[in-house]
C-alpha cells in the first residue's frame, strides 16, 4: 500500500527539505500544494489524502499591519480547506515561538503563549493559523500533530532563511558582540527524517511537541561556527543590554527592536532534544557553508 501525502508550502526552505526526503520513498506518493498559487504542483487524479503536511506560512513581503496578517492567514486556511477535509490526519508545521511565556524562561508544550504582541509578521501569522487549524481539527475530529521546530540552520535553501543568514553573517565577522543568551538549533533534514516516521503511524495522537536537535550558549555557536578562523568576540551582559536599551529609549533610541530585547530578557531555554540525530552541529555548519559557497560558485 502506497500512502498519499499532501505537502502544502513546498517551496520554502522545511517544505523543499521534506519533499526532497520524502520523494525518495518508493511506499510514498507526494503531491504538492501552493497555498499562494492556489493550485496543485503536480498531477493529482484522486483528492484522497492519506496525511496532509503543511508548511505554509505568509510571505514577507507583507507590511508590519496586524489586520492585514490576520486576512492574509485566513486567505491560506480558504484556500487549503478542501484539502483538510480530505485528508484523514494533518502533520502542521507551527513554530517553537508560539510556546514563548513570557513569565518562563524554560520553553515546553505546556507553555501558555503571550508573546503576540512582540512578535512579527511571521510569527503572528503562525499563531493565527495554528488556533484556526486547531477549531477545524475539533469540528471535524481529525488526527493531528503540530511540529514546533527552533532555530532552524542546514542546507538545501532555497532561498536564505534568517537563521542560515545570522550563521554566515558570523562567520564573515571579524569583531563579534554577542549577548550571554541560549539558542535552540535543528538542522533542517532532521526535521525531515523525523516527518518522514511520523506519516507512516496510525495515529498523530493529537498532540504538539518541539523539534529541537540541542539548546547551547550562543557562544559555543559563534565558536562552532568559527573554528580556528581569526576573530575577537565579545559577549556582553544580558542585564547591561537592557539597561542600555532602557535608557536610550529616553531619547527615543533603539539598537534592537521589542522583539528582539525581549527575547534576551526571556534568554529561552528548550530543555527538550529531539531523538535520533541524523546530522550534528558541526557537520550541519559545515554542510551549510559548503551549499552556499558552491551556490556562489555557479
Amino acid at each position: 500500500y502506497m500512502k498519499k501525502i499532501c505537502l502544502i508550502g513546498s517551496n520554502g526552505f522545511i517544505g523543499k527539505n521534506i519533499y526532497e526526503k520524502l520523494k525518495l520513498n518508493e511506499h510514498l506518493k507526494i503531491t504538492r500544494f501552493s497555498s499562494f498559487k492556489n493550485k496543485f504542483e503536480d498531477e493529482v487524479n484522486n483528492l484522497e489524502f492519506d496525511t496532509m503536511i503543511f508548511c505554509a506560512g505568509i510571505h514577507p513581503n507583507i507590511d508590519s499591519n496586524n489586520q492585514k496578517t490576520i486576512f492574509e492567514s485566513k486567505k491560506i486556511i480558504r484556500n487549503c480547506r478542501s484539502l483538510f477535509l480530505k485528508s484523514k490526519n494533518i502533520i502542521f508545521f507551527s513554530s517553537y515561538l508560539t510556546l514563548f511565556e513570557t513569565s518562563k524562561s524554560i520553553i515546553d508544550e505546556n507553555n501558555k503563549y503571550d508573546f503576540y504582541k512582540y512578535e512579527n509578521e511571521y510569527g503572528k501569522s503562525k499563531i493565527i493559523l495554528e488556533k484556526f487549524f486547531l477549531k477545524f481539527c475539533k469540528y471535524f475530529k481529525k488526527d493531528y500533530l503540530i511540529l514546533c521546530p527552533t532555530h532552524v540552520i542546514g542546507p538545501n535553501d532555497p532561498k536564505i532563511n534568517p537563521n542560515n543568514k545570522f550563521l554566515l553573517d558570523i562567520e564573515k565577522k571579524k569583531i563579534i558582540l554577542f549577548p550571554d543568551v541560549y539558542i535552540p538549533l535543528v538542522d533542517v533534514r532532521n526535521i525531515a527524517n523525523f516527518v518522514e516516521k511520523a506519516v507512516f503511524k496510525e495515529k498523530l495522537g493529537k498532540k504538539k511537541i518541539i523539534i529541537n536537535d540541542q539548546s547551547i550558549k550562543l557562544s559555543k555557536y559563534i565558536y562552532s561556527i568559527k573554528h580556528k578562523s581569526f576573530y575577537l568576540i565579545i559577549p556582553i551582559n544580558r542585564k547591561l543590554i537592557l539597561y542600555i536599551n532602557k535608557l536610550l529609549n529616553i531619547f527615543n533610541y533603539q539598537i534592537l527592536n521589542r522583539r528582539r530585547i525581549k527575547y534576551i530578557e526571556l534568554n529561552p531555554f528548550v530543555k527538550k532534544d529531539t531523538l535520533n540525530i541524523n546530522f550534528n552541529l558541526d557537520e550541519t555548519i559545515n554542510d551549510t557553508k559548503r551549499f552556499f559557497k558552491n551556490r556562489k560558485d555557479e
